[in-house]
């Protein structure tokens, strides 16, 4: 007997909220969503290549990598000797090594811990992803 009585409470509690929070979590959502959405395709993200096979001699370091194919004259390396990493240019490359050159005329110890990396690329995340994806398929 007492149905109708709680239906019109419902309806009436119903007509009094404005759904504000409910309105307000989808937008919030939906924004995070494009933001999440925006920085996989239009961020660039580094990729190297790494080794710590080095030979040091003045003012330069010789870097060998499995394949010079992506290293260019000119690209950015970086040195990290001992925990310090010492920025650095690639002058030339052969088939199994880069030439490195310090560009601060830094002269590091040969007897420390080290290894050299080379920016190759700059790659989207959603490509990473991608090609990422399609090994896993293989």
């Amino acid at each position: 007997m007492n149905q109708g009585i709680a239906f019109a409470r419902t309806i009436r509690a119903l007509d009094a909220d404005d759904f504000g929070r409910s309105k307000f979590t989808p937008a919030l959502a939906a924004i995070l969503l494009a933001a999440w959405t925006w920085w996989m395709l239009a961020a660039r993200v580094p990729q190297y290549e790494t080794t710590t096979d080095l030979r040091f001699e003045s003012g330069r370091v010789i870097a060998y990598f499995p394949s010079t194919d992506q290293i260019r004259p000119g690209q950015t390396a970086f040195v990290t000797l001992a925990g310090d990493t010492i920025p650095a240019r690639v002058e030339s490359t052969a088939a199994d090594h880069a030439d490195l050159v310090f560009t601060n005329n830094q002269e590091p110890t040969s007897n420390q811990p080290s290894a050299a990396r080379i920016e190759i690329s700059r790659t989207s995340p959603a490509s990473i992803a991608l090609r990422t994806l399609g090994r896993a398929h293989r």
